[in-house]
């Protein structure tokens, strides 16, 4: 009986011994984890990563044992974000800059405008054709020193007169749009941009032939003619990812007397379009223009939008920053007078009250930067989004797991749960505190492996 209690006792001994030695690669303690799906956070947590995974989520951390630790000491730890609309050509070079191929430290370049300042993931909506193949590479071997990045070729649209950007892709005819498809397909593209000058048949033979390869579609809409694509056309196509908040009020205005209308008071008010900044302040004063004279129109549009449950990517910052300073940019248009700024201001509040709205109705918002300096510009948008009326858990979600719905890969990224790629921030100061702490420092995580390289550049500021 003796011998027996002693055998127990060691045997006992040796299995907690075990329990206490099991080995990840990277343990953090002492966290507070946002779990973004249940809004809410979680206190206290430890984070166990093996192989780039989060192996589990702990109360205790006393039976692990990381290769290399991090204490949180009671830290914010938060999925990384995904943006879901950029363009190399904002890195590399436009039009008549943009390099004929991408060299061997593009892919760095490109990383480091994003990853310090935690954005890991990203969807390219269109580059030069020359570029592809390099992208393409990228694409199929992600790594942990690099953001992840998901390519829809070139944004789809129908020959016409005028010089193509280089980030489109021209079809001819209906035939034509579906061997394009077809061919970014078998080449590994799963994500498609349709682009407003885009024709009705070519647009449903796109549309029809991406549906049928189960490939993720979305849809630049809305453009300044009457004869561009609308929301309402492609809604009734299937279409269900839309880029640009901005674009909204293109879709109400259509009688041509509307756009003469809008036309006279932007003329009245700030002169002539005779730049980008007056491109964008146009946008704006679209706003205006919708809620003053098509209030019905737009809010059957939204509701439209929000039965559909479409998702919508952001892309607030570039429209902001042409009048007003950020916290890394100043006004670009430097023409205007107080009164037009002030003008400015009222339109983006209609502009975001919209946003606001069509959230709290279930379209789902994700983030899409669509500009140079991708990376700050994203911190820049989840302050907006809180100056405007988003809570920061809106925030955290629009950043993190509606865009991976939209791209489809919720089950990999988006948030911190086991099973899912270890990519994370932790928070050197919680904007849950202080929204102006989304700016604040911060260590990156980009599967399992801490990016201290990045969180440098960061910290420094330099891009």
């Amino acid at each position: 009986m003796k011998n027996c209690l002693i055998f127990i006792i060691l045997t006992t001994l040796v299995f907690s011994s075990c329990k206490q030695n099991v080995e990840c690669d990277l343990l953090i303690t002492n966290a507070n984890i946002l779990d973004v799906k249940n809004e809410k956070i979680l206190h206290n947590k430890s984070l166990v990563i093996s192989n780039g995974t989060i192996e589990r989520i702990v109360d205790t951390p006393e039976n692990y044992k990381g290769i290399k630790c991090i204490d949180a000491k009671g830290k914010l730890v938060t999925p990384s974000f995904i943006d879901t609309h950029i363009h190399p050509t904002d890195v590399f070079g436009d039009r008549e800059k943009a390099p004929k191929s991408l060299n061997a430290d593009a892919r760095k370049k490109l990383s480091d405008t994003y990853l310090p300042y935690g954005t890991t993931t990203t969807v390219i909506m269109g580059q030069p054709q020359n570029w592809l193949d390099t992208i393409l590479i990228w694409q199929k071997k992600p790594s942990p020193d690099f953001i992840d990045v998901f390519t829809a070729g070139g944004a789809i649209i129908s020959k016409e007169n005028r010089e193509p950007y280089i980030g489109h892709s021209v079809v001819a005819n209906p035939r034509e749009a579906k061997d394009k498809v077809i061919e970014y397909y078998n080449s590994g593209i799963n994500h498609i941009k349709l682009y407003y000058r885009l024709n009705n048949p070519e647009f449903e033979s796109a549309y029809k032939t991406a549906d049928s390869l189960n490939m993720n579609i979305y849809g630049h809409i809305g453009g300044f003619e009457l004869e561009n694509q609308t929301i309402d056309n492609t809604l009734a196509v299937g279409l269900k990812n839309y880029e640009h908040i901005g674009t909204i009020p293109n879709s109400v205005l259509n009688q041509r007397e509307d756009w003469e209308k809008v036309n006279k008071i932007f003329n009245e008010n700030f002169g002539e379009i005779n730049s980008e900044s007056k491109v964008i302040e146009y946008l704006l004063e679209l706003f205006r223009y919708a809620k003053t004279y098509k209030k019905d129109e737009l809010e059957a549009l939204i509701d439209r939008l929000a039965a559909q449950e479409v998702s919508f990517s952001t892309t607030i910052h570039l429209l902001y920053q042409q009048f007003h300073s950020t916290y890394f940019t100043t006004a670009s248009d430097k023409t205007l007078s107080d009164l037009q700024v002030k003008r400015c201001l009222e339109s983006f509040k209609i502009l975001m009250d919209c946003t606001k709205q069509m959230y709290d109705k279930g379209v789902e918002i994700r983030l899409g930067s669509d500009m140079p300096n991708g990376g700050k510009a994203n911190i820049s948008e989840l302050i907006l989004l809180c100056e405007y009326g988003f809570s920061v858990t809106d925030a955290f979600k629009i950043a993190t797991i509606n865009g991976a719905k939209a791209v489809g890969i919720e089950k990999e990224v988006g948030s911190l749960e086991k099973g899912k790629k270890a990519n994370l921030i932790i928070w050197g100061k919680s904007p849950f505190d202080d929204i102006k702490n989304f700016t604040s420092n911060k260590i990156i995580v980009k599967e399992g492996q801490v990016n201290t390289q990045n969180s440098a550049i960061a910290k420094n500021g330099t891009n």
